[in-house]
């Protein structure tokens, strides 16, 4: 079972009283609440906390490739987007500390990590390291 690294009574049943501030929350072994708790940290998750990765069991028939990276229109910032208790709370302010922001939700209830995929997905962040490059020139 997780527990926050500096707090062995922090479990998933904590997280889930604050998941915006809790989720980015690391164990010792630096395991994200994130990942170990996902009925808190993720609206979307029905299934219950896994302890470690589970390998599927071999097939015999082909495995179709790996999906691609998101396009450029997915990794696309909500330009309206802005956390529920500040609207200075941008998709720009959540990507200078996505660990623990991106959990983040506005007034409707959409978190940052929905809204704010720049910041947020790591497939989305080499073309904004890009983006943010061809800005600057």
């Amino acid at each position: 079972t997780w527990a926050g690294k500096f707090n062995s009574a922090h479990t998933c049943d904590y997280v889930a009283e604050s998941p915006p501030t809790r989720c980015g929350w690391e164990n010792a072994d630096g395991v994200e609440a994130n990942e170990a708790c996902p009925e808190a940290c993720n609206d979307d998750c029905s299934s219950p906390p896994v302890s470690s990765p589970v390998a599927p069991p071999p097939t015999s028939t082909p495995v179709a490739s790996p999906v691609a990276s998101p396009t450029d229109d997915v990794c696309i910032n909500n330009s309206t987007w802005a956390g529920k208790f500040n609207t200075a709370h941008t998709c720009d302010y959540v990507a200078e500390s996505p660990t623990t922001r991106c959990g983040w939700k506005n007034a409707d209830g959409v978190k940052a990590n929905e809204a704010c995929p720049e910041a947020c997905n790591d497939d989305c962040q080499p073309s904004v390291r890009t983006r943010r490059y061809l800005r600057m020139r």
